[in-house]
Parts: C-alpha cells; sequence; structure tokens
C-alpha cells in the first residue's frame, strides 16, 4: 500500500499540472479517470463547464448495498495556483485510490458508497457553485445521503512537541501539541452519523484520530468540500491533518511528496476501507 501511495502522490505533484484553469488540466482529469480504470471501477463522469469554456469533471464510483441510504467519500483533485500540493491534495486522492484499489466493484456493502473525485475546490472557486462539490451535492436528493465524508490534507505529521498549532490557543489543552494525528472535523446538525463514523474509527486505532464537533459555527471548519454538503443540509465531516495548523508548506512550492509520511497514509487507507466493508 505504502508503494501505491507513493507512486500517485509523486506523479500527481508536479508544479502546474493540476492547476484548475492552466494548460495541463486536461492531462490531470485523463490521469484521475486511468488510474481509478487501474483499481478495477469503472468511473461515471459529471461534467461542465466552467469559464473560457474550459471543462471540469468530477469522477464517481458507484459500489451499490443494501440499504438504501448512501455514504459519499470525496477528495479533490486540483491545486492550489502552480504549487506541486503534495498534501494538499494528492494525499487525499492517494488515499482515496487506494481505497478503491481494496474494494471489489461487487463487494457486498449494507449501505451504497459513492467515491468521488471532485474537480475545483480551491480559489478562485472556493465558496461558489463552480465547486466540484458545489455540483455533485446539487445533483443529490438530501434525505438519500446518510453522511459525506471529506478528505483534505492527510499526509502530513510530526511527532515533534509543538508540531501542532490550533485556531485557538486552549486547543491545545485538549488535542496535545503533537502533529501526529487525523482529526475529525463537523458540525452540530452532522453530529449523530458523525459519532458514528468517528467511532469506527478508534476502533480501528484509538490514538490516531481526534474528533472536534462543535455546537457553534468556527471560521476554518468548512474550509473544504464538506461546506457544498452543509450548504445543502446533508451531514458532512472533514478528516484532515488540519492543513496550515501543521504543515507551514500549505499552498506554497515546498508541499512537496518527500514531507508526507505514506506509512500513517497507509493506516488511514486501511481504516476508511474497513469502515466502508463495515458500515
Amino acid at each position: 500500500m505504502i508503494a501505491f501511495l507513493q507512486e500517485i502522490v509523486h506523479e500527481l505533484s508536479v508544479p502546474g499540472f493540476r492547476n484548475a484553469q492552466g494548460e495541463h488540466w486536461p492531462a490531470t482529469m485523463a490521469y484521475i479517470e486511468k488510474k481509478i480504470l487501474e483499481t478495477g471501477h469503472t468511473p461515471e463522469v459529471q461534467e461542465w463547464k466552467g469559464e473560457n469554456s474550459i471543462i471540469y469533471r468530477n469522477y464517481i464510483v458507484r459500489i451499490e448495498g443494501r440499504q438504501p441510504k448512501k455514504y459519499i467519500l470525496g477528495a479533490h483533485y486540483d491545486t492550489f495556483e502552480d504549487t506541486p500540493g503534495a498534501d494538499d491534495n494528492a494525499s487525499s486522492v492517494a488515499v482515496l485510490m487506494g481505497v478503491l484499489n481494496v474494494l471489489s466493484n461487487k463487494e457486498p456493502l449494507e449501505y451504497t458508497w459513492e467515491f468521488v473525485f471532485f474537480a475545483c475546490e480551491e480559489p478562485p472557486f472556493f465558496g461558489t457553485k463552480a465547486m466540484g462539490s458545489w455540483q455533485h451535492s446539487s445533483s443529490l436528493e438530501p434525505t438519500s445521503v446518510a453522511c459525506m465524508i471529506c478528505l483534505e490534507m492527510v499526509g502530513y505529521y510530526s511527532d515533534e512537541p509543538g508540531s501542532q498549532d490550533y485556531p485557538f490557543a486552549p486547543m491545545k489543552w485538549f488535542f496535545g501539541n503533537k502533529g501526529n494525528f487525523i482529526m475529525a472535523v463537523s458540525n452540530a446538525k452532522s453530529r449523530i452519523p458523525a459519532k458514528v463514523i468517528i467511532k469506527k474509527l478508534l476502533n480501528q486505532r484509538p490514538s490516531f484520530y481526534k474528533k472536534l464537533i462543535l455546537p457553534f459555527e468556527l471560521s476554518g471548519l468548512d474550509w473544504s468540500d464538506h461546506r457544498s454538503y452543509w450548504q445543502r443540509n446533508i451531514p458532512a465531516l472533514m478528516l484532515t491533518d488540519t492543513a496550515m495548523f501543521r504543515n507551514k508548506n500549505y499552498h506554497t512550492k515546498d508541499d512537496l511528496p518527500e514531507t508526507l509520511n505514506y506509512e500513517r497514509m497507509s493506516d488511514l487507507t486501511k481504516d476508511l476501507a474497513h469502515l466502508v466493508k463495515t458500515l
């Protein structure tokens, strides 16, 4: 699994390759589709046209389950401007591919799962209806979705004291000052399904996951694709290494494959695959 994740991150983390307004964007979409097909799954394509007639595509893999409710596991594959974007968000794309790589397209699941590779999360799309996640969420009947899980920067870790920051200082008393965990972030409306998912993950690896479910809104909690589902009243949570609060390479040329921890990314991949199979 580690070699699989490393290969994808290295292939994706070429400066300018995943800029959704850049010249290489068609090749980026072709790469995502090719890698999905290599996992043995055939994606559905959700396509739309943006400014300057640029084509954008979400790639959706669906595995049917016995229950009518569905779960969604997704990650965006574009980058901020011309940054290499190893953690942001090649790490999440690799993990999502890794989950698909261990799942059969005829997996006997209790619930239907949609695995979605989103275009257009980064500025200038962020916070607008041009986001790939908005395109997907707006195509859904909200009551049909049990919960959406967003993967946002999941590759950067440190066991050094002081390596973890937070939006406000008192959080260090609850979560510690070492950046060696995945934070599960959700809102009050999503708390019931979010707690079920987080409990499943904690059962697999108790020290690796921490949860943040606040009864009030806080700036930064919606800084990824899960916000599109919250806006549609669909329960959602984000799994993240906390982005700029840990990884100082965020949105810079130094967000490189060599800075990531593939062993911990492999742990997350295995835990998510187990979640899909047992939820």
